[in-house]
């Protein structure tokens, strides 16, 4: 390992160097997003009102949604406790609308408001797909900074103080301690941070390792669903044969569908289809937006239905990585743990980075 020090130091260093500034950049607009509804309550009063909402009031709500944004609508979210308002997910940006009167509070295209803007840095670097993707590796590569850095590290590892977690001053030795030091400390928190986001952006290999891990097949996608895919399809939810069901009555069959979860997601038809979708979260799952769907026809149905809970371990693995990453694992200690390896990470890449700095243009030693 003696010899093979030198090495690391070197792919550590130019790989450092390389991404610190993008890394950076994940760092503090992922940190920001961490606390996102709270902005969202701040910027918008009417978001930390509570409304009674059920069957009726969520329907009326997505019609409000259709007659205002047509079929730009691709999803709703339906309030939540921490955010009462309707959340629509468009073609282009996103919109609120009141859980009370089911007015628009605010509509955006995901430039033109602070959190869309720092999400859309976070997830794509504002470059799309390709922006994306280039994410993905740059949470290996960090991971491979993390290792690589506490393998550096260890040698050092009992000089390793409290004090020497933040610089002392802005010397390239007291640079470089922090950075060391800080990267060890935060190490386990970066490394979490860091697979999960590049398992979201990789998701099908991360999906097929994880399953692998576990023993578990990796789950066939299902067929498209159309309506009177399945048997008895055609039949209403009250029995009645080709009886059209209102929307509110969807609703209701959708949340009787897994009677003790709690509907998340509306996904109206689109394209000509007659097949209704809703993303419900089940109290054993972890997901904050529930990984369990329920897909019923126009005439109420049961066309579908995906029990996240049954799920095998390997599957339900996959469906810890946003959670995790995001700091929605159900608790606010863990929230904050995420909040604070965010700027552990932050202040480690730019602590980096000042020392190398220091290093090409720092003060050099006068002759003699």
């Amino acid at each position: 390992m003696r010899q093979l020090r030198p090495l690391l130091r070197q792919v550590h260093l130019v790989t450092g160097v390389g991404l610190s500034l993008l890394l950076l950049v994940l760092a503090v607009s992922g940190t920001a997003l961490v606390f996102k509804e709270t902005y969202w309550r701040a910027a918008y009063p009417a978001l930390a009102e509570q409304a009674p909402t059920g069957p009726a009031d969520h329907a009326a709500a997505a019609h409000r949604a259709a007659a205002r944004f047509g079929d730009a609508v691709r999803s709703i979210k339906l309030p939540t406790p921490g955010v009462a308002a309707y959340h629509l997910y468009l073609e282009e940006g996103e919109a609120f609308l009141s859980a009370a009167d089911h007015t628009v509070i605010d509509a955006w295209r995901p430039t033109e408001r602070p959190m869309a803007l720092l999400f859309d840095l976070h997830a794509h670097l504002m470059a799309g797909e390709g922006g994306e993707r280039v994410v993905g590796a740059l949470g290996l590569l960090g991971a491979l900074l993390t290792v690589t850095g506490l393998v550096l590290w260890w040698p050092a590892r009992r000089r390793l103080s409290a004090r020497t977690l933040l610089p002392g001053d802005l010397s390239r030795r007291a640079l470089l301690v922090s950075h060391r030091d800080l990267g060890a400390v935060a190490a386990p928190v970066l490394l979490l941070l860091l697979l999960t986001g590049s398992g979201m952006v990789f998701h099908g290999p991360a999906r097929t390792l994880l399953n692998g891990l576990f023993g578990d097949p990796v789950p066939a996608d299902p067929a498209p669903l159309t309506a009177g895919a399945v048997a008895g399809a055609g039949a209403g939810w009250d029995g009645r044969e080709g009886r059209p069901a209102s929307l509110p009555a969807l609703f209701d069959r959708a949340g009787r569908a897994l009677p003790d979860a709690r509907i998340v997601f509306y996904y109206p038809p689109r394209g000509g289809s007659d097949v209704h979708g809703f993303r419900l979260r089940r109290p054993c799952e972890l997901h904050p937006n529930g990984r369990s769907y329920v897909y019923l026809d126009g005439s109420g149905a049961v066309l579908r239905t995906v029990d996240a809970c049954a799920a095998a371990p390997g599957e339900k693995a996959t469906h810890a990585i946003y959670p995790l990453h995001a700091g929605k694992a159900g608790s606010r200690l863990y929230t904050v743990v995420v909040f604070l390896g965010g700027v552990g990470l932050a202040l480690v890449s730019a602590g980096g980075a000042a020392a190398y700095l220091r290093k090409l243009w720092g003060p050099r030693p006068g002759p003699g």
